[in-house]
């Protein structure tokens, strides 16, 4: 009975430095600035990272170890972490996958709240032109490599709890935030276009020429909410061209990489960029939160062209993208979304 209850520890002892030896890996790849499988490879030949299934354990010891060095290094390609330490992750799950001296292989536990998330990186591979990073999942796709299942840890009723140490997060490999994506959302700008309109619509009611307003009720820019679009679109672009670094195909020179640079633009910049597009000499269509400020105009101005072709793109977008879900999700979740 004590021997099997110090089995548990001694596991737990074994993957201890793991932790550690991971991160000294993906911080050496973030390093290269780049998110290329040949540098992460020099890197992990380098540290002959291996060799960490080489130890004196037993079978029963080595899978579990195994399972526990999967588990620990998955968490890296999932979010809180940068764009290239998800990289990373990718790359060192594949390593330690191909490596295994565990015969049939241990595979990656895959929780299925967490496919979506891998489905949408692997959009960003395909639209970012990083076909090692796509052969490398694809890869691991092919050989079944994945286990899908309910939790991303095992769980088994009536069990004896097991005290599990705190995952903290490295700070030099989080994803560092945006404040003015944050801040300064699609909906923000909607709204404050919406609020900026049904000023101007009471400033003309209440000046007595209608053509030319009073310039004591000249408070505020009339393009205020323009500019400050026009602004939002240009830092996201800037941080896009100042990103690309990592991007950037080695073999692409000269106007194919100019070329490529500009087809790699965020969804969000897209999206700022069709807000961009939309004239704002239109009245949209207020939402059940702002009716209470909607004033009836003779020469009202229809803006429910503009709200029309904004719901039929949002219906779009979400039917395509629930078809290529549907067609990209494991076989039990599609059985679900028949049912």
């Amino acid at each position: 009975g004590g021997r099997r209850s110090s089995r548990g520890p001694e596991i737990m002892s074994l993957t201890a430095g793991l932790k550690n030896d991971f991160e000294r890996l993906l911080l050496r790849f973030q390093q290269t600035e780049s998110v290329r499988y040949e540098e992460f490879s020099a890197i992990w030949r380098d540290m002959k990272f291996s060799t960490i299934f080489y130890g004196k354990m037993g079978k029963n010891d080595g899978r579990k170890f195994t399972r526990e060095a999967l588990i620990l290094a998955s968490q890296y390609f999932f979010p809180p972490y940068s764009f290239q330490i998800r990289f990373g992750g990718l790359y060192l799950l594949y390593g330690l996958y191909y490596t295994q001296l565990c015969q049939p292989k241990e595979k990656i536990r895959m929780a299925l709240k967490d496919w979506d998330e891998v489905l949408s990186c692997q959009e960003e591979m395909v639209k970012a032109e990083h076909f090692d990073a796509v052969y490398v999942l694809k890869k691991l796709l092919h050989d079944k490599a994945f286990h899908f299942t309910a939790m991303p840890i095992l769980l088994a009723y009536n069990k004896k709890r097991r005290k599990i140490p705190s995952n903290t997060i490295n700070d030099n490999l989080r994803e560092r935030s945006n404040l003015v994506s944050e801040l300064i959302s699609v909906d923000v700008l909607e709204e404050l276009m919406n609020i900026h309109d049904h000023y101007q619509t009471m400033k003309r009611m209440i000046s007595a020429n209608k053509t030319q307003l009073d310039k004591a009720l000249s408070l505020i820019r009339s393009d205020f909410v323009s500019d400050l679009k026009n602004i939002t679109l240009e830092f996201q672009q800037w941080q896009e061209k100042k990103n690309s670094s990592l991007t950037d195909q080695p073999d692409i020179s000269g106007s194919d990489g100019d070329e490529s640079n500009c087809q790699k633009g965020s969804s969000r910049a897209q999206t700022l960029a069709k807000i961009k597009s939309k004239s704002y000499n239109s009245t949209v269509k207020a939402s059940r939160s702002r009716r209470h400020r909607q004033v009836k105009v003779e020469s009202s101005e229809s803006g429910s062209d503009w709200a029309q072709v904004k719901s039929s793109e949002r219906n779009r977008n979400s039917s395509v993208k629930k078809h290529s879900r549907e067609k990209d999700s494991p076989p039990t979740k599609r059985r679900r979304q028949k049912r």
